[in-house]
């Protein structure tokens, strides 16, 4: 059984891959309500993950020092990949819900 420290780590490294897709996810779907109903869920996650980061980014003033460093070196990282990540795989739906509205 994986330590809470390897989950983590594993959930973390999953975070950061750009095209992993989330569970129920098809990116080979041909269906424009599937892309549809795709923008609008990342959408959403980018949204709640760049309020994340702009709560974290205004908290972070007020931390002492050593709270300061560790927010700045793990925390902002991780959320602005997760942006990074959502940003790219909206994109990829409107992309494609693009194409299938011009079938």
């Amino acid at each position: 059984m994986a330590s809470r420290k390897e989950e983590a780590a594993g959930a973390a490294w999953e975070g950061a891959d750009l095209d992993r897709p989330i569970l129920g996810e098809n990116p080979e779907s041909e269906s424009l309500e599937d892309a549809r109903r795709w923008v609008t869920v990342y959408s959403y996650l980018v949204k709640l993950e760049e309020e994340l980061l702009d709560m974290l980014a205004g908290a972070i003033p007020q931390m002492p020092d050593a709270a300061q460093r560790e927010a700045e070196q793990t925390n902002l990282p991780v959320l602005a990949s997760q942006v990074e990540r959502f940003r790219h795989r909206r994109d990829y739906w409107a992309h494609r819900r693009t194409e299938l509205e011009g079938r």
